[in-house]
This record gives structure tokens, sequence and C-alpha cells, in this order.
């Protein structure tokens, strides 16, 4: 009888150095498999990790972004490729830029795009008080131009 692959199983080993982690399946916790992101030494094992790591649906954490200052993050671009897990969209990122958000949480990395995000954030809310106190904008009234009801939970 014809065999057919399982999806759960992987052709060849994860990592295939000697005194690392050997995993022959897909069958990693999410947990476990950011842990071989983070221990992996060789493109190949951060790939594959990032790969995996992909099929997993993300849980974002928005809870902190009334902390979303520019002045509690920092940008770094890196010469290399960097695998890692955003913290805040708790999506699978290989890129050159990293942020680290200092929240009342501790140290968080982020991706470019969330700190895109809260930074624009941050610039409307300043830009939408400057319009209200120029009396461009009325206080009041919703419209989504006033920034009342803003803070709702995403």
């Amino acid at each position: 009888p014809k065999r057919t692959r399982d999806r759960t199983s992987s052709p060849r080993p994860l990592a295939s150095t000697a005194g690392s982690v050997m995993v022959k399946s897909t069958s990693l916790t999410k947990n476990e498999l950011v842990d071989v992101l983070h221990r992996s030494k060789t493109s190949k094992e951060r790939n594959r990790a990032v790969k995996l790591l992909k099929q997993f649906d993300p849980i974002p954490k928005y809870e902190c972004d009334d902390e979303g200052q520019k002045s509690k993050m920092q940008p770094k671009k890196y010469d290399y490729l960097l695998g890692f897990m955003c913290w805040r969209c708790d999506k699978v990122k290989q890129s050159n830029y990293k942020v680290i958000w200092n929240t009342s949480k501790g140290a968080k990395p982020i991706c470019h795009g969330c700190y895109t995000q809260l930074v624009e954030r941050e610039e409307v809310a300043h830009m939408r008080s400057a319009n209200q106190k120029a009396g461009i904008i009325p206080k009041g009234f919703g419209l989504g131009l006033t920034g009342v009801g803003d803070n709702i939970a995403r």
C-alpha cells in the first residue's frame, strides 16, 4: 500500500549538530520552538523553527499599548537577519530590525511593524490634542476624531 507522509512529521531533524536538540517531528509546543529559535546556531535551524512557529495562531498582547511611547523604545538595525518572537503581536519575525520596549512588565522585544503602530498612535494622539486646543476638532461627539472610546480593548 502507498504510504502518505503525516503532516506532523518532518523529513529531516530540526537540529543536526551533536549536543543539540534532535527533533524529528513538529509535535513541539510553541514555547519549545521559541527556545529552539533562541538557541539555534545555524540559519537552517532558525529557518525551520520559524517555519514551524508560523503554523501557530498568534495571541496578541495589547494590554501595554497605553505605555507605547517612543521614549520607552529602542529600535536597532542589525547587519544580519534575526529570528525572534514579537511580544506584542505574538508572531515570529525574521528581520534586521528589532525594538526593545521597556514596559511595566519588563523589557520586551517587538517587531518594527508594532513599533511603527505605537509611534503613529502616539503622534495621532498628540496631533488630536493640539487640534482640539486650536478648536479645529470639537471635544466629544465621537466620530473617531476626539479620542473618546479609543482605549477599548481589541
